[in-house]
């Protein structure tokens, strides 16, 4: 099957959902439900780097893609995300243009960076022929970087632009908060924000990502342009569906 690359670059639309739940079992549900990728959110999650290897190996099984969010760009913790084998990195407050500039290197094998080389998961532990893993590596590694406050909407141009940069994902909560309104990722605000984005990323030739709540603000976003969504996390959409689930029973039982 194609990785999310390829996959975007041929047009599909993914949906996609946050993974902060540090288990195998909770990944091969979500690929089994249908998800093309999952976020495997070592930001806001607890996955420790040897629960997440088996999470992205699971996913793998599966066929569903998987970016992880590293918990800031660091040369080291994009290392260790990419050594799983993952198809690539989310990285988050990316503001400037070396700030992009620094998550592309740390993400690539010499000479277009300076990604540590080691025979680990993501080498198939040196069973392929090392030149050609490092150029196929190279190439298939997907950087995704996020626009998630002002300074980095004011410098999105040069950010976009960096090359080596897949995609631009759009965080509407923390624009919101951002512009001084948090939590109103309706407002005008966060819409213009949002819609800078996809300007930017169509200007540039990168694929465009964002988060959403809802089936309907997914679907929302997809029709504007988006190419990939990331629908909800992983952990409220199991206690949505199991509040739902026990409301309904009860209430039928009362009847």
């Amino acid at each position: 099957m194609a990785n999310m690359k390829e996959r975007l670059r041929n047009g599909e639309a993914l949906i996609g959902t946050f993974a902060v739940v540090p288990s195998t079992d909770s990944i091969e549900i979500l690929a089994l439900g249908g998800f093309d990728f999952a976020v495997l959110d070592r930001e806001h999650g607890p996955h420790s780097v040897e629960k997440l290897q088996d999470m992205v190996r699971v996913a793998q099984l599966h066929e569903m893609g998987t970016l992880v969010r590293v918990p800031e760009n660091c040369e080291k913790e994009i290392l260790w995300a990419l050594d799983t084998g993952a198809d690539g990195v989310l990285v988050p407050m990316i503001e400037t243009a070396s700030d992009a500039a620094n998550a592309v290197k740390a993400s690539k094998y010499a000479p277009i960076g300076h990604r540590g080389v080691a025979l680990v998961r993501s080498s198939r532990y040196g069973s392929l022929e090392i030149s050609s893993y490092l150029n196929k590596a190279n190439e298939d590694t997907f950087v995704a970087l996020q626009c998630e406050n002002t300074k980095g909407l004011a410098n999105l141009e040069e950010i976009a632009s960096t090359p080596g940069v897949d995609m631009i994902f759009f965080g509407p909560f923390d624009m919101s908060a951002s512009l001084g309104i948090p939590g109103k990722v309706d407002d005008p605000k966060v819409r213009d924000a949002a819609a800078r984005v996809l300007d930017v990323c169509k200007k540039f030739g990168k694929a465009a990502g964002t988060f959403a709540t809802s089936a309907d603000g997914a679907a929302r976003y997809i029709k504007e342009g988006f190419n990939a969504v990331g629908l909800g996390i992983e952990a409220a959409i199991y206690l949505n569906a199991v509040t739902s689930l026990v409301k309904a029973a009860k209430d039928e039982a009362k009847k």
